[in-house]
């Protein structure tokens, strides 16, 4: 039973109470990370999966949120998305976006060069950082819905294996390469056209220069491409082994340091993938996939 957040914690006025409202600044933070559609159908069972807490607090955020016109409700149906997720305006509790966002990158930075073990309790988080438990929770939350931390049994977390050496650094990308140019390769591959456009559309924005990713932005842009080009090879364990390489590379591309130059080179890499793949190019994509990866490959970060 999930009991992060406890049933007790509704309030009696009607309004949310501050883990509540928390609560529904983390699933506005997941509809923008995810960039979800409108009409994107939430469920308090996928929310409480999703989040680790219970269903008392998933119904009122959901609640809170359909009251500040982001979700709507329809009977015997439930909550769905309102709004366009870049739309969404949010002034809730529990952190501003840029401060968890900061936390976020501080704990993972740390991380990486080892000034923070692979096991900690909160008491010592809030004391490192010197931020309210609330907000510590809610980049916790965060980092663990990507991968990178999970609840231990009783209390504190515990930091999941990554790439944290040169050594390793090299094997990932040794191992991409034989995995993810054979995904375009496969003969079930079959390009989704409508997510293409999506991801495309992404990648335009930042080369436009209409929109200027955060690190961890464009980490979500260039993950999300990779995961799209696996999910259409059709090969459920070639996609499988790209979305645990995103998940193991999270924290190193969190510590940026290649330039906008960089960020430039590879969303024009992605879309001449892309645009190979919408030619029915499969050879020529695996073979720009392996050239992007190649590259990328040499970007070495310090380890700690």
């Amino acid at each position: 039973m999930t009991t992060d957040i406890d049933d007790q914690d509704e309030p009696e006025t009607g309004g949310p109470s501050k883990l509540q409202a928390d609560l529904a600044g983390q699933i506005v933070d997941h509809i923008r990370r995810h960039r979800l559609p409108v009409g994107h159908h939430f469920t308090e069972l996928g929310l409480v999966e999703e989040f680790k807490v219970s269903r008392t607090p998933v119904r009122a955020a959901l609640r809170h949120l359909a009251d500040l016109g982001i979700l709507e409700t329809q009977p015997r149906r439930g909550f769905f998305l309102k709004v366009p997720s870049d739309a969404i305006e949010w002034q809730g509790g529990g952190g501003r976006a840029d401060e968890l966002e900061d936390l976020y990158l501080a704990i993972a930075a740390d991380r990486m060069k080892g000034n923070v073990d692979g096991e900690v309790s909160e008491a010592d988080l809030m004391r490192r950082y010197g931020v309210p438990r609330g907000t510590l929770i809610r980049a916790l939350n965060r980092m663990a819905q990507d991968g990178i931390v999970e609840r231990k049994m009783g209390h504190g977390w515990q930091f999941m294996p990554t790439l944290n050496s040169d050594e390793a650094h090299d094997e990932s990308y040794r191992f991409r390469l034989l995995v993810e140019p054979a995904g375009l390769l496969e003969p079930s591959f079959t390009l989704d056209r409508a997510w293409a456009r999506q991801v495309r559309e992404a990648h335009e924005k930042v080369l436009s220069g209409e929109v200027k990713p955060t690190a961890m932005e464009f980490f979500d842009i260039n993950a999300e491409f990779h995961d799209f080009v696996a999910a259409c090879s059709g090969n459920r364990f070639i996609h499988q082994s790209v979305q645990n390489q995103n998940r193991l590379r999270r924290l190193l591309s969190y510590n940026w340091s290649y330039g906008e130059d960089r960020v430039v080179d590879s969303c024009r890499e992605h879309l001449e993938i892309l645009h190979a793949l919408e030619r029915g190019d499969q050879e020529w994509a695996a073979a720009l996939m392996r050239r992007h990866l190649t590259v990328s490959s040499k970007e070495r970060p310090e380890f700690g």
